[in-house]
């Protein structure tokens, strides 16, 4: 899953010759993260 830099919108499948938004053709996508907890320890 990809997101786009311009328009914000969730991609999830991308033409293997083209990388453009489907959306609004921009051409600078993010790779999608999953949120992850992280434990933090105190003293």
């Amino acid at each position: 899953m990809y997101i786009c830099q311009k328009c914000k919108k969730d991609i999830k499948e991308l033409d293997s010759k083209f990388v453009r938004c489907p959306y609004c053709g921009w051409r600078i996508l993010y790779k999608g993260r999953v949120p992850v907890a992280k434990e933090v320890k105190t003293d």
